[in-house]
Order: structure tokens, then sequence, then C-alpha cells
């Protein structure tokens, strides 16, 4: 590693080393921005650590607790594993799940020229759209009553 110290940037003195091949000039500001950076990810590294041994001992307690010296099985409930999951801030196992549901609406503002056409226009003119993942089937779509607005 070689280490140039020079005024020649500017008016600012700079600091140049060159590591594995490539030049690196630091200012006074900039090298001391780097090296509390360098402290900042010393501190966030040792937390991840913290964290990840403790993820570790939580698993092995998860299925410690729960083995029996006398079987090659271990059973748990999916809501212990689920707790498990979610303590080690990932997402928990899901399932799939099905609803029936009911829509209900008022429609105003129908131009028609009569109670018949009216109902036409809306038998048409629904659709269905799921904002999440999941398929949908409009089992039926009916309009239950058409009166005049007063």
């Amino acid at each position: 590693m070689t280490m140039y110290y020079t005024e020649v940037d500017g008016t600012e003195p700079t600091v140049s080393t060159q590591v594995g091949g490539i030049k690196y000039t630091f200012t006074n500001e900039s090298l001391t921005k780097l090296i509390e950076e360098k402290e900042q990810l010393k501190i966030e590294l040792t937390q991840l650590e913290r964290k990840f041994r403790s993820a570790r001992f939580d698993v092995r307690e998860f299925f410690q607790s729960r083995y029996e010296t006398d079987s090659d099985e271990i059973v748990c409930e999916v809501d212990d594993v689920n707790n498990l999951l979610i303590n080690l801030e990932t997402e928990a196992l899901t399932r799939s799940w099905s609803a029936t549901v009911t829509i209900t609406a008022t429609v105003t503002g129908i131009e028609a020229p009569n109670a018949e056409a009216a109902q036409e226009i809306l038998d048409d003119a629904f659709e269905v759209n799921l904002t999440v993942d999941g398929d949908v089937w409009v089992d039926d779509v009916s309009v239950e009553s058409v009166h005049a607005e007063s």
C-alpha cells in the first residue's frame, strides 16, 4: 500500500492511497466520514451477529423443547411454527382461504326510457375486480329492483 500526502487537489490537503490497483483520494472531511461509516458498520455487524446467534438459539430451543429421545419425529403445531417464524422476523406459514362475498350496490343516474331498459343496461354493466392475489368467480349478479328517481 502506497500513501501520498499532497495539496495538489485544491486548497484542502488530501491523502491518497492505492489498494488493489485502485487509487483512492480523501480530503480530511471524506476520510473522517469514511471512518465514521466504518465504525457504524462495525456496530451494525455486531448487532446482526447477536441477532443471528439469538435466532440460532431460538430455533434449537424450539425443536429441543418438542424433541423426545424415544422418537424420530418432532411434532409441533402450525401456530407454534408461525410464532417462531414471526420471532425470527420472517413471514408466517400461510394457507389458502376461500370466501363467499355478498356485494350490495345502489346505482343512480341510469338514463333509460323505461324500467326494463334500465334493467337491461344494468344486467351487463357489473364487473368484479379482485385487488389481491387469488381467483374470483362471479356466481350471480342480479338487479333486484328498478324504480324511477324522484
